[in-house]
């Protein structure tokens, strides 16, 4: 427990000095080592032995927010590196690289591949996506507070709810939440996160609304709301990488984080909160 807590004090500050550098080199530059990290753990999980296919996933996932970040600068290249066509050919190079080795190459070790390469990498890279909303939603006269906003209200989305329901679920937890997936979850516990998350996020708010932002509106029903999204959403992740392990049959992905295990034990939830965050906001247009 206590190597749990100082790795996540840890990560708190870490979390902190990455949004004061949240405009340098260093925050495309980490996210793509979390990228690289869990894309690794999870050819590992599935023990992936084709070594092509390990080499170009690797290298793809550290690309994707290197890409995301200077992608404007291939505008006035000859040839059009739009995402989608690249992504065409990395996912034909991953079946051609089967071809070579596909004796200890399944079609489940590519679809993994695909999975850790491409959908965490995007998901870590909206991180960026929310740090930039004022530029990308224009008109909702949101600043660089609100991006900071964003990403904290993710975080909350994920961290708050596993900080409040595993207090929850320690003291007051009785009936099991889903016993073959995670034993030790509560439905007491899954309820005092999603309270728990809500109240932290409603303070979050009430700071930026009264400290930080200057304006007079205030949309706490939205905020409550998705809170309790978010929370859910949270949960899931949760309990699909708990899911995930059990296939694989690995207690952890990896060993990096003391007490936690490795980058996808660690940000499993957060990976589902900020795709779910990313849209909803673009769904519904969400003003706060």
């Amino acid at each position: 427990m206590a190597k749990r807590i100082i790795s996540g004090l840890l990560l708190t500050a870490f979390a902190i000095m990455m949004i004061a550098l949240r405009y340098t080199i260093l925050l495309p530059l980490v996210l793509a080592t979390f990228c690289v990290i869990a894309t690794i753990e999870l050819n590992n999980a599935t023990k992936l032995q084709n070594k092509p296919v390990m080499v170009l996933s690797v290298i793809v996932s550290a690309i994707v927010p290197f890409y995301y970040e200077y992608s404007d600068l291939l505008n006035g290249l000859p040839i059009n590196l739009n995402a989608k066509y690249l992504i065409c050919l990395y996912v034909l190079a991953l079946f051609i690289f089967m071809l070579f080795e596909y004796e200890k190459t399944k079609f489940s070790h590519i679809a993994t591949v695909i999975i850790s390469s491409l959908a965490v990498p995007f998901a870590i890279s909206r991180f960026m996506y929310f740090r930039d909303i004022d530029e990308i939603f224009p008109n909702a006269n949101y600043t660089e507070a609100h991006g900071i906003f964003f990403i904290l209200l993710a975080a909350f989305g994920a961290w708050m709810t596993d900080v409040f329901a595993f207090f929850a679920g320690s003291f007051l937890g009785k009936h099991k939440l889903c016993h073959k997936i995670s034993p030790k979850k509560t439905v007491e516990g899954a309820i005092g996160g999603v309270l728990g998350c809500v109240l932290a996020s409603l303070i979050l708010y009430a700071v930026f609304v009264n400290f930080v932002w200057d304006t007079e509106s205030s949309n706490y029903i939205a905020v409550a709301l998705m809170s309790v999204f978010l929370s859910i959403i949270s949960m899931c992740g949760d309990l699909t990488a708990s899911v995930i392990k059990r296939n694989f049959e690995i207690k952890d992905f990896g060993k990096l984080i003391p007490g936690h295990g490795g980058v996808l034990d660690r940000f499993d939830s957060i990976i589902f909160v900020l795709v779910a965050l990313y849209a909803v906001v673009n769904i519904f247009g969400v003003v706060i």
